[in-house]
């Protein structure tokens, strides 16, 4: 079976080049999600900084505001120093999806929320878990999170 890669993406070029890289040669998943997959759940959470973040459950909203104003600003600050985020975590279901075969119009989708990322000018929705971030902040994150999932895809080339 073929071993995550390492994979750090610096600015939103690398990340689209690699997604047509992934699309163009093919890939081998080394996890539980298919390119799809990825680039359905990645499209929502580069979106929520600049749309907004859905509004969850009562419970879920609660717990989020203990995380903000407790250990939030703390796992971000090792997120960004760390470059790195840990696999495994939990994620909303909302941003989990069922693979139907089409990751061509998911990739096309995930490009479109990333330049609309890119040209956002405006201010930056604050997280439920870490809170409020500029944009710089919002957009290393970003970059780590795909970085984090597409790793998981070895692109058949061998790259």
């Amino acid at each position: 079976m073929a071993e995550r890669r390492p994979l750090r993406f610096e600015n939103w070029d690398q990340v689209v080049a690699d997604l047509r890289t992934l699309l163009e040669s093919g890939y081998t998943a080394t996890g539980k999600w298919n390119l799809e997959q990825m680039a359905k759940h990645l499209n929502d959470r580069v979106r929520f900084p600049v749309v907004g973040f859905p509004k969850q459950p009562l419970p879920i909203r609660v717990i989020a505001a203990v995380v903000r104003n407790t250990i939030g600003p703390g796992m971000l600050d090792k997120i960004l120093n760390s470059a790195t985020m840990p696999a495994g975590k939990p994620t909303p279901r909302s941003t989990v999806y069922e693979s139907t075969s089409n990751d061509a119009v998911a990739v096309a989708e995930l490009e479109k929320s990333i330049e609309q990322f890119r040209n956002y000018q405006g201010a930056i929705h604050p997280s439920p878990l870490f809170g409020a971030m500029d944009k710089s902040k919002a957009e290393r994150l970003q970059l780590f999170h795909m970085s984090h999932h597409l790793s998981f895809l070895v692109p058949s080339s061998g790259q």
